[in-house]
């Protein structure tokens, strides 16, 4: 006896064979934490990428204002920032199991950097309650994106 295709229906032809898919045949869905942690992953890619733009556009600055850190620095920090979050949302995307442990070290290493350009460069009265909130917004970051991924284990990867 001849077992049906697991996808579907086989339909064959003197030229080809073709798989005929059911109506409600659908792609495992991805939990929603690795779903919201695909988004969250791009939304800081994109992030960097927007800071990126706008420092190079505003490199001459630094000679008029005097402005520390260096923005090339900046520049680059950004730029390396936008190509590792893009290329770990692309390896999320395709299931590599090193992003379990990528996602959540490389979101740690941007907190480590903003938080540590927020202490040692902004002007501290009025600018250290947005370092507080952006800082509490990336250790948050980095705890959810670990439970998820880590709790996603078990059936996504």
């Amino acid at each position: 006896m001849r077992r049906p295709h697991p996808l579907g229906q086989i339909l064959t032809t003197d030229a080809q064979s073709i798989i005929i898919l059911p109506m409600g045949f659908s792609s495992p869905k991805r939990p929603l934490t690795v779903t919201i942690t695909f988004w969250s992953v791009i939304f800081l890619g994109t992030w960097n990428l927007g800071r990126a733009i706008a420092i190079g556009q505003q490199l001459n600055l630094p000679t008029v204002l005097n402005l520390q850190p260096n923005p090339r620095l900046r520049l680059v920090a950004a730029g390396l920032f936008t190509l590792l979050f893009f290329i770990l949302a692309w390896q999320l995307w395709w299931k590599r199991p090193f992003t379990i442990r990528a996602i959540p070290s490389t979101i740690a290493w941007y907190t480590l950097y903003e938080t540590a350009v927020w202490l040692f460069f902004a002007q501290p009265p009025r600018n250290w309650s947005l370092w507080i909130i952006s800082s509490l917004f990336l250790i948050s970051s980095i705890l959810f994106t670990r439970w998820a991924l880590q709790r996603a284990t078990k059936t996504h990867f």
